[in-house]
């Protein structure tokens, strides 16, 4: 995402700087939703924006609610 590597100031097609950033985010988003992996994976597949929105709407439910390639992408990451 052309917005997400300028927010990090980074060059998105230097994989080392785009690892970096990754893990920088996902660590962000792991504090923001209080080490909640299922979250944080939804924030960064989905947005964190969309996955607030789901989960003002929806409590703990918001997964069922989630687009099914945020759900596959969970499920793949935690196996």
């Amino acid at each position: 995402m052309p917005a997400t590597a300028k927010g990090y100031g980074i060059d998105p097609t230097n994989p080392v700087q785009a690892t970096d950033a990754a893990g920088k985010m996902l660590s962000g988003l792991m504090a923001k939703y209080d080490g909640d992996l299922s979250k944080a994976l939804a924030a960064y597949n989905w947005g964190g924006g969309n996955l607030d929105k789901a989960i003002k709407k929806y409590g703990s439910n918001w997964l069922s609610h989630a687009p099914t390639e945020t759900q596959k992408y969970i499920r793949k990451i935690l196996g």
